[in-house]
């Protein structure tokens, strides 16, 4: 009986270093990840290790019937990869790719070690704010120390913008769901979300732009009242339009792709164009190449990583432009996901986004707080994801959507099942 109750003790100091632990890594995780090489990846990788025994240790509680199906989709998105790379060939570049796709099926067992870890979301948000002041200072050091034309921290403004825009609005929801707490504290958190909203102006990134206006219209739609939505709308709108009027970079690159847009859509026979296509002129080339691509192979696609070889085998036939493809990707995570995986990698990328998007609108009364995050976090991704094809390509990019992703989604459904009690 000494002996058993020793054990129990063991195991109970083990488990609770064990969620310390992970609290820790979840608070530092949105903190350097855009400044250190291989951070968010790094606490993933960290992460998914504690989590492995969660896939063989009996738990005392059962999966909620959603969460299994947000599980399973993950790990579908996984088969996509595996499947189209098949199909299509193994070669060198899959086995490339597969250390990235793999964190798709790794996301199981880490939402099982967070679905034990009741404040794994509210841990994850506190390293949010603190991380506005780094994202601002980031963006500081990098225009007006390093000279940099744009604010890129250790990767390129692609990751940068984005995930600044992101924290920025994910603050602001945690102010706004706050308002019952008294206390000046709360007030610098909207004066915390400008310094990465600063961040996000310095970074260029359009894609930011975008998926910044997403979220903030989302977060005020769900935070006003019908008749004062109108207002702050407007106040938006002003706002947005004092920004692009003092901001040189930020007009620099609004304008271009309004210029960009025209000039391809003059070119009459784009194949056969004369001269080297750049910025927005090339991107769009390439969608239209990727379209061209997902026709060729509408089951499974053409597999991960010979986008650029089927798109060369293109221009080589005329179709399109030569130097319009020269990307490893289609620069849209929705064409390059048709191009890739075909129609069955597109249901299944679809239905990873928007079925946990359909939970946390559709239950948002009985967990408000926990619903705002998920969408806002979920809008901004696919916003993002328009534009670029990294946010479910890279890496970094990658551990941040899942790892956001299994606190937001199960610290939703516990709410939600618990206010059904």
């Amino acid at each position: 009986m000494v002996a058993a109750s020793e054990n129990l003790s063991v195991m109970a100091s083990i488990a609770i270093w064990r969620e310390r632990t992970i609290y820790a890594l979840l608070f530092l995780f949105p903190l350097l990840g855009v400044s250190l090489d291989h951070w968010f990846s790094g606490i993933f990788v960290i992460i998914f290790l504690i989590s492995l025994p969660c896939l063989f240790n009996k738990v005392n509680y059962q999966l909620y019937p959603e969460e299994r199906m947000m599980l399973y989709l993950l790990a579908a998105y996984f088969a996509t990869f595996i499947l189209s790379a098949l199909v299509n060939g193994w070669t060198e570049l899959q086995t490339r790719y597969l250390g990235v796709e793999i964190r798709y099926l790794a996301a199981v067992p880490i939402y099982l070690l967070l679905r034990q870890s009741p404040d794994a979301a509210h841990w994850l948000l506190k390293g949010c704010v603190l991380a506005t002041l780094l994202l601002g200072l980031q963006a500081y050091c990098d225009i007006y120390v390093l000279n940099l034309y744009r604010a890129e921290g250790v990767y390129s403004p692609n990751l940068f913008g984005p995930f600044a825009a992101m924290i920025a609005v994910l603050v602001l929801a945690i102010w706004q769901t706050g308002n019952k707490r008294k206390g000046w504290a709360r007030w610098l958190l909207p004066l915390l979300s400008l310094s990465a909203l600063f961040a996000v102006a310095l970074s260029g990134s359009r894609g930011a732009y975008a998926g910044l206006m997403v979220m903030v219209v989302v977060w005020l739609s769900m935070s006003l009242r019908r008749q004062h939505l109108l207002i702050a709308f407007v106040v938006v709108g002003l706002g947005v339009t004092a920004v692009y009027n003092s901001v040189d970079s930020v007009q620099k690159r609004v304008d271009r792709v309004v210029t960009d847009v025209e000039t391809y859509l003059s070119i009459e026979d784009m194949a056969s164009y004369e001269g080297d296509l750049l910025g927005n002129v090339q991107r769009l080339e390439i969608w239209r190449t990727a379209i061209l691509i997902f026709k060729q192979a509408p089951f499974v696609g053409v597999g991960r990583g010979n986008f650029e070889q089927v798109a060369d085998d293109y221009a080589d036939k005329g179709l399109v432009h030569a130097s319009g493809v020269k990307a490893g990707h289609a620069h849209s995570a929705y064409l390059d996901v048709l191009a890739s995986r075909g129609v069955v990698g597109f249901l299944v990328f679809m239905a990873m986004l928007l079925y946990p998007l359909h939970l946390f609108f559709s239950t948002r009364t009985q967990s408000p707080d926990s619903a705002m995050m998920g969408i806002i976090f979920l809008t901004g991704f696919m916003a993002f994801s328009v534009t670029d094809a990294s946010t479910f390509l890279k890496g970094n990019f990658a551990s941040i959507f899942l790892l956001y992703l299994a606190a937001f989604f199960s610290w939703h459904v516990r709410k939600v099942h618990e206010a059904k009690r």
